[in-house]
C-alpha cells in the first residue's frame, strides 16, 4: 500500500470531517429574510416549521457526511488503489449531498410560505443606488497583492535566467515521492508553463476580491446604517482572506516551479498540500463568523456618517421567488446587475440570464468536463 494512498485517504477523512462540520451551520449564517433560498419575514424563523425544517436539514447533512466517512474508510480498504479517483470525483459526491438536502428543504418552505400566508408585506432589504456604496478598487488590501505580484515576478525573472543553463532535458513531473517520473525536451514554453499559471492565480484572486468589493449592496432597509458598516466591514476582512489565500497559493505555486529548474531542490507533496489547505481556512473562518455580507459582525455606526433614505433603491424584483431556481440560480432578464448576494450561505451569486455570465458559465462547464475525463483517464492508467 503506497504512502500516496494513505495520504490521499487523509485528505478525504478531513474533507468530510470539515464538509460536516459546516453544512449545518449554513442556515444560520444566513440572513434571516430568506429560508432555504425563500423570502420570507424574519419572524418566520421563531415558528416551529422553521425550526423543524432546519432541525431535518441538520439531522440529514450531519448523516450524510458520516456516510460518507464511512464510505471512504471502506473504500480505502476495500481498493486502496482507487482512492485517488475517490479524492478527484469527491467534491461532486458533497455537491450531490448539498443539493439533495437543500432543494427538498427548499421546497417545503416554499409550501409553509404559501400555507402559512408568509407574505412579505414590505422590502427588508433594498439595492443601493449610489456608486460609492459599490465599494473603490482602492480600497482593496494591495499589500497581499504587491506581494503576490512580486512572488509572480520573481518566478518569470529566475526562470528566464536560469534557462540557458538548463540540460536539454528537464523534469516536468514527480511521484509522491518527489522523484522525477516524466521529463520534456527544453524550451521556453516548458520554463514558464509554472510562472504563466501562477500569474492567472494571482489574477482571478485579484479578480474575486474586486467583484466582492464592486458588488452591489443588499442593505437592511430597517437600520441601513447598521446594514452598510457591516458590508464595509465584510468587504475589508474578506479582502484581506483573499489576499493571504493569493500569496499563499502563489508562493506554493513558485516553489513548486523551482524544481524543473534545480534538480536538487525539492518540495515533498504533504507541504504543498498543507499550504493549499492553509491558503482556505482564513476565508472558511471568515465566512463562519462573518454570516452572510457581514451580517454577524459587530460594527461602530456612529463612523459611518451616510444617509440611504433617498438611496435606497426600493425594487421588489429580487424579493421574487419566481425568479430564483431552486432558491440558489438568479436569473432576472430585467435587472442589469451580474453579481446579486446569495439567498443561503454568505457567498456572492450571479444573475445568469445575462449573456456575459451564460458565455462564462458555458466555458467553465466545458472545460470541467474536458478536464475531469482527461484526469480521469490518466489516473485509471496509473491504478492499471
Amino acid at each position: 500500500m503506497s504512502e500516496l494512498n494513505k495520504f490521499l485517504f487523509v485528505s478525504n477523512i478531513c474533507v468530510a470531517v470539515l464538509v460536516g462540520a459546516l453544512l449545518p451551520i449554513i442556515p444560520f449564517l444566513t440572513r434571516k429574510s430568506f429560508l432555504f433560498g425563500v423570502k420570507v419575514p424574519p419572524e418566520a424563523q421563531t415558528t416551529d416549521e422553521a425550526k423543524k425544517l432546519k432541525r431535518n436539514y441538520i439531522i440529514v447533512t450531519t448523516a450524510g457526511a458520516l456516510i460518507i466517512l464511512v464510505a471512504s474508510i471502506v473504500q480505502f480498504i476495500i481498493a486502496p488503489d482507487c482512492t485517488i479517483i475517490t479524492v478527484l470525483y469527491y467534491p461532486f459526491v458533497l455537491i450531490a449531498v448539498q443539493l439533495g438536502v437543500f432543494v427538498p428543504s427548499h421546497r417545503k418552505a416554499l409550501k409553509l410560505k404559501s400555507c402559512l400566508n408568509w407574505n412579505v408585506t414590505e422590502i427588508q432589504f433594498a439595492d443601493t443606488k449610489a456608486s460609492f456604496t459599490r465599494g473603490n478598487l482602492s480600497s482593496m488590501p494591495r499589500f497581499w497583492y504587491v506581494i503576490s505580484f512580486l512572488i509572480v515576478l520573481a518566478s518569470f525573472v529566475i526562470a528566464l535566467v536560469k534557462y540557458p543553463t538548463l540540460p536539454d532535458s528537464i523534469p516536468t513531473h514527480w511521484d509522491f515521492y518527489v522523484q522525477p517520473d516524466a521529463w520534456k525536451d527544453k524550451s521556453i514554453g516548458t520554463v514558464l508553463l509554472m510562472p504563466i499559471i501562477n500569474l492567472g492565480i494571482f489574477l482571478f484572486t485579484w479578480f474575486i476580491g474586486a467583484l466582492i468589493e464592486k458588488a452591489k449592496l443588499q442593505i437592511d432597509h430597517k437600520e441601513p446604517v447598521k446594514s452598510f458598516a457591516q458590508h464595509k466591514k465584510y468587504r475589508s476582512i474578506m479582502g484581506h482572506g483573499l489576499g493571504f489565500f493569493s500569496v499563499v497559493f502563489v508562493f506554493m505555486f513558485f516553489i513548486s516551479g523551482l524544481m524543473p529548474l534545480y534538480p536538487d531542490f525539492t518540495v515533498p507533496l504533504w507541504v504543498t498540500m498543507s499550504l493549499g489547505i492553509g491558503s482556505c481556512l482564513p476565508i472558511c473562518i471568515i465566512a463562519v463568523r462573518a454570516g452572510q455580507s457581514g451580517i454577524l459582525l459587530k460594527v461602530n455606526t456612529t463612523e459611518v456618517s451616510v444617509a440611504f433614505d433617498d438611496d435606497l433603491a426600493r425594487n421588489s424584483a429580487m424579493s421574487d421567488d419566481r425568479l430564483w431556481i431552486w432558491g440558489m440560480f438568479y436569473c432576472n432578464p430585467e435587472d442589469p446587475a451580474y453579481l446579486v448576494g446569495d439567498r443561503f450561505g454568505g457567498g456572492i451569486g450571479l444573475n445568469y440570464s445575462r449573456l456575459p455570465v451564460k458565455i462564462g458559465a458555458a466555458i467553465l462547464l466545458a472545460a470541467l468536463v474536458i478536464g475531469y475525463i482527461f484526469m480521469t483517464r490518466f489516473f485509471i492508467s496509473i491504478i492499471k
